[in-house]
């Protein structure tokens, strides 16, 4: 893979051709077709990844691979390594576009292979269907039978970004297939696509071996598995405001397309888009004054404007209705460790740091000598500047805006400049050496760097996705090692375990690692069975559960979730909790059967409470104190009552 002369205003649109390309008029066939091939490598690259996509998602299942045996965990690494390998020896002989593009084609699929190997065995994503994953999974397993936006639990319009449970939900109605069934094929398919559509954008930028190098190093900043679509809306964003907004030499998209990939990105993940708005704002007024024609800049973004407000309003109009209605905003209160982590990445001791800190310097030569760095520089501002009003109004009112959330935002850009800062410096580094030596020091250089980096990226993810069995994981792969291990701990909805269960380990210490605190087994079928019994004709019982999983497997409408801080604002969470702690103070049957039945938010037909010392609990986490009712206050006349194994107390409303 050859080193390729980075893209900068003086020189010619991608439409000219790639370097290398050979466009004289006695070329073979076979030439000519390489080299239309070669001015579209995004294509060349989505081509390779189809072919290749089903055999890494088949080879687990043939091979019989188990995550927790040394050569199922190894797999990843061995094809990896071969990939790498076999792409080199072809490179040496035949560079150009076209390899690289299948080189990112074929690296992607690797992606899904090493997340297909971590999962093989269990129907669940990382994380089984508790915390984060779980209200993922509940947002799409309410999307099977409902169009409109929902927080997966109480019904309310959806805070979060509806895209990803929406089509995971939309799949699963259409091949009549549980949507808990589905995440863990959903996340190794969007990390996977990431690296493609990193890759398609980049080489509207640079040259494709940078372009590689963006996208595939991306997984080394935030790869996360169990949120593959904010992987997947990360690996787009920065190449995409670089196109939109500021002022790329080939030219910008046509303002429809630019408007309708904005779309999808702000439906799959909007928060990249927030926390830089900051930077964003001066961005567009720095490109606007440095634009030959500047009222067909403004019109082009109001165009694009346009184009994401009619996409989005789908979200976004229900959403703002639902909190000007009276909603409270609380999943920002959530005291995490992460609130007092370093915000200077690049000055932390490791690898990866020392390549931000290469990509700031960077920044900083070239802000007035290459087109990218002004943009890269005023995200970077926009993440610094969210940061710093959001620090302060934690430290007044309890908020944070998830201002940490930023740093995988900050990291990805000082990569960034450290790629295209490299690729910029390249000719000045190389051009002697390319003279005198016929260039088979650089392109022999610039295949074994490139090679050795995808090698890199490859085993590194594998290592740290791959499960961890027995104890809780240690070191800086604990997260994403206990993630992965707990999905294999998940029980299904009859109680049974996953095939790939190892039979040895403690789930409670691996959930207790990754800050879980509400991971427990919980009698989904016998609690459904039971209602259906109960209340036939009440397809969607509203129901108060003391555990969240209940709606990551069935579609009902719950009175409220147990985390407040992974509430979303429209369902008005702390209400809620006022009318529950008010409920549990009724002790006449009959009075609390009438209140219950007429509550501020609806009936409660159905509660789901463990059972105690002779106590009902329900206990929202990260809230002080603990809600107990009696076995007292439920009617028999009124309430179907079975205690199911171990200490689960359900109460069904008699119709």
């Amino acid at each position: 893979m050859p080193h390729e002369k980075a893209v900068n205003r003086t020189e010619e649109p991608r439409d000219s051709g790639p370097v290398g390309a050979d466009r004289s008029a006695d070329a073979s066939d076979g030439v000519r077709s390489m080299s239309r091939l070669s001015r579209y490598p995004g294509l060349v690259a989505l081509a390779t990844w189809l072919v290749s996509l089903p055999a890494a998602f088949a080879a687990p299942s043939l091979l019989n691979l188990s995550p927790f045996a040394p050569e199922g965990a190894q797999f990843p690494l061995r094809v990896t390594a071969a990939a790498a390998l076999i792409l080199s020896g072809i490179a040496l002989r035949h560079r150009g576009p076209v390899l690289v593009a299948v080189a990112a084609g074929v690296f992607a699929s690797i992606m899904a292979l090493t997340i297909r190997v971590a999962l093989a065995g269990t129907p669940f994503g990382y994380g089984g269907v508790h915390g984060d994953t779980g209200r993922i999974t509940a947002m799409a397993v309410r999307y099977t039978h409902s169009w409109a936006t929902n927080d997966g639990i109480v019904g309310a319009p959806s805070e979060y970004p509806p895209l990803f449970p929406f089509l995971v939900g939309k799949v699963a109605a259409l091949t009549d297939t549980p949507a808990w069934r589905l995440l863990g094929t959903a996340e190794a398919l969007l990390v996977s696509a990431s690296v493609v559509v990193g890759f398609a954008l980049w080489c509207r930028l640079a040259t494709p071996v940078p372009a590689l190098l963006l996208s595939c190093g991306q997984l080394f900043v935030f790869g996360v598995p169990s949120k593959p679509h904010e992987v997947l809306a990360l690996a787009a964003f920065v190449p995409l405001v670089l196109l939109v907004v500021a002022r790329p030499p080939q030219g910008r998209p046509h303002w429809l397309a630019a408007g309708l990939v904005t779309a999808a990105l702000c439906l799959t993940y909007h928060a990249w888009v927030v926390f830089s708005a900051a930077g964003l704002i001066p961005l567009c007024w720095w490109t606007w004054r440095g634009e030959p024609d500047r009222s067909a800049y403004l019109g082009y973004l109001a165009r694009v404007a346009a184009v994401v407000a009619v996409a989005t309003a789908w979200y976004t109009v229900p959403y703002a209705a639902a909190m000007l209605g009276g909603g409270q905003q609380v999943g920002d209160t959530y005291e995490s460790a992460r609130i007092s982590e370093q915000p200077f990445p690049f000055l932390e001791v490791r690898p990866i740091a020392l390549v931000e800190l290469a990509g700031l310097f960077g920044l900083l030569r070239y802000v007035r000598r290459q087109w990218w760095a002004p943009p890269l520089l005023a995200i970077l501002g926009g993440c610094y500047a969210y940061r710093a009003v959001n620090m302060i109004r934690w430290s007044t009112t309890g908020h944070s805006g998830l201002y940490y959330y930023t740093r995988p935002l900050i990291e990805l850009c000082l990569v960034s400049g450290a790629v295209l800062s490299v690729v910029a410096a390249m000719p000045h580094l190389t051009g002697w050496l390319a003279r005198r030596m016929r260039g088979s020091f650089v392109a022999g250089t610039g295949v074994f760097g490139t090679a050795s980096l995808l090698l890199l990226a490859g085993v590194g993810y594998a290592f740290t996705w791959m499960p961890v069995s027995g104890g809780a994981a240690s070191g800086s792969d604990a997260t994403g090692r206990s993630l992965a291990a707990l999905a294999h701990y998940q029980r299904l909805p009859d109680g049974g375990l996953p095939r790939s269960h190892p039979g040895t380990g403690d789930p409670l210490a691996l959930a207790a690692d990754i800050g879980i605190e509400d991971w427990d087994y919980l009698p989904v079928a016998k609690i459904e069975s039971l209602v259906r019994s109960t209340r036939p004709a009440d397809s969607r019982p509203r129901v108060l559960s003391y555990d969240e999983q209940l709606f990551a497997f069935l579609p009902w409408q719950g009175f409220m979730g147990v985390d407040r801080t992974g509430a979303q604002g429209p369902i008005r969470w702390d209400d809620r909790y006022e009318e529950l702690e008010r409920l549990s103070l009724i002790t006449d049957p009959a009075a609390f059967a009438d209140a219950t039945r007429h509550t501020e938010f609806g009936p409660i037909n159905v509660f789901v409470l463990r059972s105690k010392g002779g106590q009902l609990v329900w206990k929202g986490l990260r809230v002080p104190g603990t809600l107990l009712f009696r076995p007292a206050q439920f009617d028999p006349a009124a309430f179907q009552i079975t205690t199911l194994a171990p200490d689960t107390f359900v109460a069904v409303r008699r119709p």
